[in-house]
């Protein structure tokens, strides 16, 4: 029996390894109605370095801005993450601040803000909510994309509900632990599935998922990972993952509306889409007959398309072994990945999953 060209995805069971409660939502309404709080409370202001002031407070250094949205002068608390990026503004080791008393803090960081900035103005993001706090301090070309404008095109494009959190067997005993929508004061991640659509190829059934995530402070870009997938384990690794394609938006001056015009719309044309094209690229790969004569003549095939001659060695070895030979592009291309998967280095693996993947292309 053919297999599909598979791979293990486990950035989800990352996600859902390291997240405390306070950062796990148990629906879409939830997580929307915590990010567009966040959105409603923020406000941002351009300030050059040199007039920011520090100021250390009792209970530590306070950042003295102007806000704009109320035409006064605010105190903000520094968050664990925006004091990492202001001391980078300095050019002043986070670290080391931390393990000085307030004074001596604001003392250095006011010289080096004044004398050897990193630049002169800084974009400020600031949010009142009870009180006054730093979220994120970036440069002024900084294209923002708002977590709830991601939560939002999520939420569009899931109207039937179909898109649901992978099933888990604690679910119902422990559904906070189970969810895969997570939020924090930095980021956003959505990891969701469509278990009632199957995909079958070559006699295996498949589904399809994705993952989505960006963060508003500057912590990631905005990325979108669309997939089938075999199963998802209850630690969220999913197993059998295919036809993987992934869109990544840096926050330049445009992310904003390249992701309106290019995430978005790509998030909802895979959402909507049928799976008829998956389906076809797949059997058109099977169908796809290599040069056979000779198992060098694949390597020599492999090679002439960029492949070094131990990769081309090694993956007409696995194809022998898993596919009971290389003799379609799909047997090579998941003798490729069969090959990759023993790689030490993560970065090794997926670049050459990628690069098998490509290979797709041929028959398109």
């Amino acid at each position: 029996m053919q297999s599909t060209i598979s791979t293990v995805l486990t950035e989800a069971s990352t996600q859902w390894r390291n997240r405390p409660d306070d950062e796990r939502f148990l629906s879409l309404a939830d997580l929307k109605q915590a990010v567009e709080q966040r959105k409603r409370e923020s406000w941002t202001t351009q300030q050059s370095a040199a007039s920011c002031r520090v100021v250390p407070e009792s209970d530590g250094l306070k950042l003295q801005v102007w806000n704009n949205s109320k035409g006064e002068s605010n105190l903000l608390d520094f968050s664990n993450y925006s004091f990492g990026q202001f001391a980078g503004l300095a050019k002043s080791p986070a670290g080391y601040l931390r393990t000085l008393p307030a004074e001596l803090a604001a003392i250095n960081l006011q010289w080096c803000l004044e004398n050897r900035a990193a630049r002169e103005n800084a974009l400020i993001l600031g949010q009142t909510n009870g009180h006054n706090e730093l979220r994120a301090v970036t440069s002024t070309s900084y294209g923002r994309i708002w977590d709830l404008d991601v939560v939002n095109a999520v939420e569009r494009v899931n109207g039937d509900g179909r898109w649901q959190i992978p099933a888990a067997s604690y679910a119902t005993s422990n559904p906070r632990r189970a969810t895969t929508l997570y939020a924090s004061d930095r980021d956003v991640f959505i990891f969701l599935v469509d278990p009632n659509t199957q995909v079958e190829v070559a006699g295996r059934r498949y589904f399809r998922g994705f993952f989505t995530w960006n963060s508003e402070v500057g912590a990631a870009t905005f990325g979108l990972t669309t997939f089938l997938y075999d199963h998802v384990c209850d630690n969220r690794i999913i197993w059998g993952a295919t036809e993987v394609k992934e869109l990544k938006i840096r926050h330049t001056g445009g992310a904003p509306e390249r992701f309106a015009y290019e995430g978005a719309r790509y998030l909802k044309r895979y959402a909507e889409e049928s799976t008829y094209n998956t389906v076809e690229t797949i059997k058109k790969a099977a169908a796809y007959e290599l040069p056979h004569a000779k198992s060098d003549s694949v390597e020599r095939w492999l090679k002439d398309r960029g492949f070094t001659s131990s990769v081309a060695q090694s993956a007409v070895a696995a194809a022998d072994q898993e596919e009971g030979g290389a003799r379609s592009l799909l047997d090579i291309i998941n003798g490729i990945t069969a090959y990759a998967r023993g790689l030490k280095h993560t970065d090794a693996r997926v670049d050459l999953e990628t690069k098998a993947g490509k290979l797709l292309d041929i028959v398109k």
